[in-house]
């Protein structure tokens, strides 16, 4: 009964992080990735004969590849490794011991004694201040070895047979040693595109992509789209830029045409976003399909997917066949069994993981009638999810990809899987939005998102008013309307990096005024980031906690609200974040606040709580007066309501903040709680 084909979507996008009329990246993930992730996907495919694939390459990412490829680009970082660690100067010791552990510290630190003591040398929970005073420690022989390290975690398991002694090695390495690295990088990034162009030639993979610069087209297209997605979405920007969407497809598609010889079939729409007016100007550029998320498909049809405890979703019909929307197919991913790739399954045994995922499956065809044609869309990052995964992701998708075989999975590509599908079923209209919550709010629901788009609205009208023909020029504005920059503004996403999208934004924006002969704005050379805000989960009901600096029992904290602010690993990272969780909940009497940290017992600082709303206030908790604290296992505070809140009010707004020797080491993004005594026990809603 082969009822149903898995059709696996791997998508790579990197943006443009170079300043203008530079061709260092500000950012390495580029390189990185194209040694830790990009090749090895197509291996791992490669090494089961049975398994076919679909990659998504953006073009962006195919010109950063490429200029890799012919030596035209670089980055900050791949420049301060090849250097000499006998003539570093002390600012670029400090720029290293900054940058240079940008790994996930659990899979791709701690795992290597070296790499993993040289971390613990420069500190975790440090600020950058303490940075020029640490590098004076640091011997030319130790930076050496943190220049190599910090290459050698990123290079895939599946390459790394060529310089194993270095691994094995393990410290006192040679500038020799640093030029097999370099060497071995060249390699795998010189063999990636020829790769791919091969297995995509011989039908084991489809190849697709997308407009330019990863634009959200539906905003593109008209901003207004935001409000039909969300009626309750406040914009106080309205623009549309169809002419721009057409431009990013078309050039994207050019783009693909001179590195393969042909056209792509599909295309994947950044974030999976959609609206109607995307169609009939991808039918045009000749695309045949596109994909996105199975939310939109629901709102579509105003049905609702909902799942059993395994994840079997009812209306599974609906969802597993390719749908029709004017002339273009659309196939829409199954976000459970997605997300459970990217974000479950890393804390998982990876065999085990493996079998659960297969089990699903099989759970799943054998729900299907077993004589109709079904495709299960697994679309996905391709290159992020890894780094959280054991041995890079290796040992998980080795096992996947034979648990299918083994169980007579058919796995599919799009375009081949259509050529025996027959009469999809019509969509008589398309509900805009992303796989980010069916919406667009992702990208122009806060403040800071608008207050960009507003830059790039009235940076755009000038170079029209000016009749700007010039290529360079908007080839740099193009980038500006790229989806990455407004993702990391607004108040829901936070790592360290933002400060460096923020500062690459305003650069660019800052470069066009002045070659169109314009004199830049004077808000541009202040950030457009402010302190981020994370969603908080709300208190279900009051509650008193003994406030004894011990989880007292299991249910101690069970009506609080929480927020999870840690921020430990993770490529973004530079510094550890302390704080890991921290939970709120209140009474008729007292505000309570809970603070868990990472890796050290809670009394090693000193920490202070600031509001910012209903009142300005801070509270030190070394020196309590008016409330109650008590910090050993946890960290647990009890405020006066009062103090805090009066009359009416029912939502507070805070941060946490960390103090070491004087100085601010970490704080929390802003965390809101509301401490309505009269809307609790309703819903844990989010704020």
């Amino acid at each position: 009964m082969n009822n149903l084909s898995v059709a696996f979507y791997w998508h790579f996008h990197q943006p443009v992080s170079s300043q203008p009329d530079n061709k260092i990246l500000t950012l390495p993930w580029v390189r990185l990735h194209l040694i830790k992730d990009y090749l090895d996907m197509l291996k791992h495919i490669q090494n089961f004969p049975g398994i076919y694939a679909t990659f998504n390459f953006t073009p962006s990412l195919f010109m950063l590849i490429e200029g890799y490829e012919q030596n035209k680009l670089t980055d900050r970082q791949f420049e301060l490794f090849k250097k000499d660690a006998q003539t570093l100067t002390i600012e670029e010791k400090i720029e290293i011991l900054r940058d240079f552990f940008l790994a996930n510290w659990e899979r791709m630190v701690e795992p290597y004694p070296r790499y993993h003591s040289l971390l613990l040398k420069r500190g975790k929970y440090i600020v950058e201040d303490e940075l020029p005073t640490i590098a004076k420690t640091f011997t030319p022989d130790e930076m050496r070895d943190l220049q190599i390290w910090s290459n050698l975690v990123w290079i895939d398991p599946i390459f790394r047979s060529e310089i194993m002694e270095l691994y094995n090695k393990e410290k006192n390495f040679s500038e020799n040693d640093k030029l097999r690295v370099i060497e071995l990088q060249k390699k795998i990034i010189n063999a990636t595109l020829d790769e791919y162009k091969r297995a995509f030639a011989s039908g084991k993979i489809e190849i697709t992509t997308s407009p330019l610069h990863h634009p959200i087209l539906p905003l593109l297209f008209d901003s207004r789209n935001a409000k039909i997605c969300d009626p309750n979405l406040e914009l106080d920007i309205e623009f549309s830029f169809p002419d721009d969407a057409r431009i990013q497809i078309d050039e994207g598609i050019k783009i693909f045409k001179r590195i393969f010889g042909r056209p792509p079939r599909g295309f994947w729409p950044p974030e999976g976003g959609v609206c109607k007016e995307l169609f009939p100007i991808l039918k045009k550029a000749g695309i045949e399909w596109i994909a996105t998320d199975e939310e939109l498909l629901a709102r579509s049809l105003r049905k609702s997917f909902s799942r059993d405890n395994r994840g079997m979703v009812n209306n599974a019909e609906l969802l597993y066949q390719p749908w029709q929307y004017e002339d273009l197919i659309i196939f829409f991913r199954d976000r459970t069994l997605s997300n459970l790739i990217y974000h479950t399954y890393n804390s998982y045994d990876p065999e085990f993981a493996a079998r659960d995922f297969v089990d699903r499956i099989i759970q799943l065809k054998n729900s299907l009638p077993p004589f109709k044609k079904f495709i299960l869309p697994i679309i996905l990052d391709g290159e992020n999810p890894w780094e959280n995964y054991p041995s890079d992701g290796s040992r998980f998708l080795d096992a996947l990809y034979e648990n299918l075989i083994k169980k007579q999975i058919s796995t599919t590509t799009f375009s081949k899987f259509l050529k025996q599908y027959k009469n999809p079923a019509r969509l008589k209209t398309i509900f805009p939005g992303t796989w980010a919550g069916a919406n667009l709010n992702a990208w122009i629901k806060y403040e800071e998102d608008q207050k960009a788009w507003k830059v790039v609205a009235d940076l755009r009208k000038k170079i029209v008013k000016k009749n700007i023909r010039d290529k360079k020029v908007w080839q740099r504005f193009y980038i500006l309307e790229g989806s990455d920059w407004f993702w990391w503004f607004g108040g829901q996403h936070y790592a360290p990096a933002v400060e460096a999208f923020d500062e690459l934004f305003r650069a660019n924006a800052i470069a066009i005024y002045r070659w169109i002969g314009e004199e830049p704005p004077p808000e541009l050379f202040s950030p457009i980031k402010k302190a981020t805000e994370v969603p908080s989960y709300q208190p279900i009901d009051i509650m008193t906690p003994i406030i004894d600096g011990r989880l007292t029992h299991f249910y101690e904290w069970f009506n609080a609200g929480y927020a999870d602010v840690k921020r430990l690993g993770g490529t973004r990272h530079r510094f550890a974040g302390v704080f890991s969780m921290v939970y709120c909940g209140f009474n008729q009497e007292f505000i309570y606040i809970r603070f868990d940290v990472e890796g050290h017992k809670p009394g090693e600082y000193q920490y202070k709580i600031k509001f910012f709303s209903p009142k300005e206030i801070e509270f030190n908790l070394a020196e309590p007066e008016g409330f109650d604290c008590k910090i050993d296992e946890i960290g647990e505070v009890a405020i006066p309501r009062n103090r805090i809140v009066s009359g009416d009010e029912h939502q507070i707004e805070f941060i946490m903040l960390v103090i070491k020797n004087g100085t601010e080491i970490d704080h929390t993004p802003v965390l809101k709680f509301n401490v309505d005594l009269k809307s609790v026990k309703l819903n844990n809603w989010l704020l």
